[in-house]
């Protein structure tokens, strides 16, 4: 038994070395897909499409939301857009930009959408019933894909400031910090006055649901807004935006 041992022993380290298979390597894990620079986030009454575009680090940690039309019968704000689409925003913000938050009311050069309703008094926040007419409601809050659309974009990228353009009482108006608003407004040589609280806005919706946000609401002067303006304005945003980061 002792001599088979010594075979067995002396014959085992004669054999070459073979080293032990290699463990599979664990697979990579799969990394985040980069959100896209353009994305449809919803569709209007009549199936236009409401698109927004990111400009800017896609991680980025702060969000500032600029809408150039909300009322189809005031689009001077879109200009501001156009200007801000090949912009460089500082590190750490992205810029989100809708062009058109209300597609048929542009098309149609009406305030309100498709079905008749004004989207800046069908947000949740203070709404009440107002009647068919220039500012009417809809038949509760939420009830047009617009609103919904815009609210859903804002509840994912919880923007610490939104810009809103609309026409002509030539002011800005805000919720939420009142000093990121007056600045703005002296950047754009606009007076910082309040307007009116009206009942289911959007940027009372937004200071009131998004803890330490800020609505801004730019009146811009009837008509076309120039290229100057444009580029003026396009600049505010992006001072604001180095001041939010």
């Amino acid at each position: 038994m002792l001599l088979e041992s010594l075979i067995l022993a002396a014959g085992m380290m004669a054999a070459p070395f073979q080293a032990l298979p290699e463990a599979p390597a664990a697979p990579r894990p799969a990394s985040r897909p980069e959100p896209p620079a353009v994305e449809t986030i919803g569709e209007s009454v009549r199936g236009r499409p409401i698109r927004v575009r990111r400009v800017g680090d896609p991680g980025a940690a702060t969000a500032v939301l600029v809408v150039g039309c909300v009322h189809g019968d005031e689009t001077a704000g879109r200009a501001v857009v156009s200007q801000l689409r090949d912009a460089r925003p500082p590190a750490g913000v992205a810029l989100w930009l809708v062009r058109d938050a209300n597609p048929d009311g542009c098309a149609a050069g009406t305030r309100q959408n498709a079905n008749g309703v004004d989207l800046n008094r069908n947000f949740p926040h203070r709404w009440k019933p107002l009647p068919e007419g220039t500012y009417h409601s809809g038949p509760r809050p939420l009830s047009e894909p617009e609103s919904e659309a815009m609210l859903e974009l804002m509840l994912r990228e919880r923007p610490v400031v939104s810009v809103w353009y609309h026409q002509h009482a030539e002011l800005v108006d805000a919720y939420g910090d009142e000093a990121i608003a007056r600045r703005y407004a002296g950047r754009v040589g606009l007076p910082y006055e309040f307007f009116y609280a009206a009942p289911g806005s959007i940027t009372r919706w937004q200071a009131h649901e998004l803890a330490g946000s800020t609505g801004i609401v730019v009146e811009l002067a009837a008509g076309e807004l120039s290229d100057a303006g444009a580029r003026r304005h396009a600049d505010a945003v992006l001072a604001l935006a180095r001041e939010v980061r």
